[in-house]
């Protein structure tokens, strides 16, 4: 029985060491200029549970000029807004205090593929700032993958 254990354990360490480490999966960093601001973006999106996927835009400013009033927006077709989320973040991105929008989407029942438009534009003359079209697709398993 004592030898038993550490092969056990041995297997299970392998089997363990082979599975893909989740996190967020980047899908565009860059840099925009916003009026005087230099601002930071980070779209990425997460896989989270059966047909769920979560957006998230990380917004930062580099140096010490506040942007101008922005709003994100997400549009959807074939995805159910999971929780308390919103579609929509509207503020500023003050210097030393980054902004994250992020929404946790479910493909709807029926759909075994779903689409999310991602916009980043100044409230002010809607100056468009990002705009990413990203498509997800459902496996047997209920995985949710991008295209």
């Amino acid at each position: 029985m004592r030898s038993a254990m550490p092969l056990a354990l041995a297997a299970l360490l392998l089997g363990c060491a082979h599975k893909s480490v989740g996190g967020p999966v980047s899908v565009r960093s860059e840099s925009v200029k916003e009026d005087d601001a230099e601002l930071f973006l980070d779209l990425t999106y997460e896989p989270k549970g059966p047909r769920q996927v979560e957006l998230m835009l990380k917004m930062r400013v580099g140096g010490i000029v506040e942007t101008n009033k922005l709003v994100a927006e997400v549009y959807i077709k074939g995805f159910n807004v999971e929780g308390n989320g919103a579609t929509r973040w509207d503020g500023f991105v003050p210097p030393r205090t980054p902004q994250t929008f992020r929404v946790l989407l479910t493909v709807a029942d029926g759909f075994d593929e779903a689409s999310a438009t991602v916009m980043l534009s100044r409230s002010q003359d809607s100056n468009q700032l990002l705009r990413e079209e990203l498509t997800f697709t459902v496996d047997a398993e209920g995985r949710v993958h991008k295209q």
